[in-house]
């Protein structure tokens, strides 16, 4: 079920919102089964019988992580470690096969043929919505109990509507349990939060349809085409602005619709093309996940207090598997390694974000960090490496012209989203239009639910005319 699709918006999402809001003054318990019971729906409406793959993750962690406090409490270092490795080996192998088991075989079959050797059959797996999501978090919970930093949540149940809460459950933001843990047993829904999680909401829904679907005909019409320097360039600006209005926009409404029923999810992104350096977008892009690596990854590996060779080597490790969780393709891999070596020459040249430099410096490191982000962007989006070989040669060896379909995608339309979005990525928050109006506005959420509710007509033609697309993370 899609945030964007009419039978979430005017029928899914008022029933939950009237529901739960009535029942969660009188019971908190009641309200959180029925909210766990729509979550489930929600799953099981897009995924079907694979919502039992949620239920399996849940289970194992549950488990592990109630063994895993036993354990602590005891002093049985060995069995807090078998808890977590369990976790680790049960999730990872969900995802490995429902996500990485055709790419290995495919992988294995094509150096079969080079090498005269034999080809193993390539299995029909239907990968499931958001598993990259959800087995992260119920993962990062056994990780926080085995640690003791939190303390094992009170039933399964609870464990349950954690990881399954169905604003997050897709696409993220990934939540950690210690964020929500007291919110689940303790929360209220007032007006307050009723209004300004509908203007949250309807901010990212706007953002979502009316730049992010609007680029999304260029941008495909550019990666289908053989490119040239003009079309290059034009669809790595036009993905960059898909991409962040897509996926920011997803992010805005899960933080929307979770404040609206009493919880309060961390925020996903922090205006990152206004990044001074590759260092500073990754704390500005995906904060949860990139944070989730760096603290169930990077620093157990080391982190950067063993040295630079170990630095180095946690960098990049920590970047390739940040570019194989995203899919199973050496397009993604590639990507992760990409900004792992660039993350690696800062370091090396001492780039630190915050630190003082002399204006030529930061206006250098700003255009490297652009040609970056987008250089990283046309291998995430190629459909192969050869692909993207073709579109990183047309930026660099002029040509002339624009293929004739990329020339008819250019309308009124794209050209605008595409302005509009590259402008209201970069601008200051002072100069962004949206700001200079809610800064003369009373500073109320009122009055934001007024302006954003204001951009909901032109979503709603929108909605109806069937203009609309999947939100580009549900494939990860």
């Amino acid at each position: 079920m899609l945030f964007n699709s009419a039978t979430f918006l005017w029928l899914f999402l008022p029933i939950v919102l009237i529901g739960h809001t009535a029942l969660l003054r009188p019971s908190v318990r009641a309200a959180n089964f029925f909210l766990l019971l729509c979550s489930i729906l929600f799953y099981a409406v897009g995924s079907g019988v694979l919502v039992l793959l949620l239920l399996v993750s849940v289970i194992v962690d549950y488990m592990a992580a109630d063994l895993a406090s036993i354990a602590r409490e005891r002093s049985m270092h060995r069995l807090v470690k078998a808890c977590v490795v369990f976790s680790v080996v049960a999730n990872v192998g969900l995802l490995g096969w429902f996500k990485y088991a055709g790419f290995l075989a495919e992988t294995i079959n094509s150096l079969g043929d080079r090498l005269g050797g034999g080809s193993v059959a390539v299995p029909s797996v239907v990968l499931p919505i958001g598993i990259s999501f959800f087995t992260f978090q119920s993962m990062s919970y056994t990780f926080d109990v085995a640690a003791g930093r939190i303390k094992p949540i009170g039933s399964p149940l609870q464990l349950l509507l954690y990881v399954s809460l169905f604003p997050q459950l897709i696409a993220g933001p990934i939540v950690r349990a210690r964020d929500i843990q007291h919110q689940i047993l303790v929360r209220r829904v007032d007006m307050e939060a009723i209004t300004g999680g509908f203007s949250r909401f309807a901010w990212g829904l706007s953002k979502k349809m009316l730049i992010a679907d609007s680029v999304a005909p260029l941008v495909d019409a550019v990666f289908a085409a053989e490119p040239t320097t003009a079309s290059a360039w034009i669809g790595a600006l036009g993905y960059a602005v898909q991409i962040y209005f897509d996926f920011s926009g997803y992010s805005d409404m899960a933080i929307g619709l979770g404040q609206m029923l009493g919880f309060t999810f961390p925020e996903n992104f922090r205006r990152p093309y206004a990044a001074g350096s590759v260092t500073d977008f990754w704390r500005r892009w995906h904060i949860t996940l990139s944070t989730w690596f760096r603290d169930y990854v990077y620093i157990p590996a080391g982190g950067n207090r063993r040295g630079s060779l170990i630095t180095m080597r946690n960098l990049v490790l920590v970047f390739v598997i940040t570019g194989i969780w995203h899919g199973a393709a050496y397009t993604f891999v590639l990507w992760g390694v990409w900004h792992g070596l660039a993350l690696l020459v800062e370091r090396a040249l001492g780039v630190r974000p915050g630190r003082p430099i002399p204006l030529p410096s930061a206006v250098a490191l700003r255009a490297w960090t652009a040609l970056v982000v987008l250089g990283g962007w046309i291998l995430f989006r190629a459909a192969t490496l050869t692909d993207a070989a073709a579109l990183f040669e047309a930026m660099v060896v002029p040509t002339e012209g624009l293929p004739t379909t990329v020339s008819a995608a250019i309308t009124p339309v794209t050209a605008g989203a595409l302005v509009i979005g590259l402008l209201a990525s970069v601008l200051p928050a002072s100069l962004r239009p949206v700001d200079l109006l809610t800064g003369r506005l009373p500073r109320d959420e009122a009055a934001r639910f007024a302006l954003y509710g204001a951009a909901l007509p032109l979503v709603t033609m929108r909605i109806l005319s069937d203009a609309y697309t999947p939100f580009l993370y549900f494939k990860f």
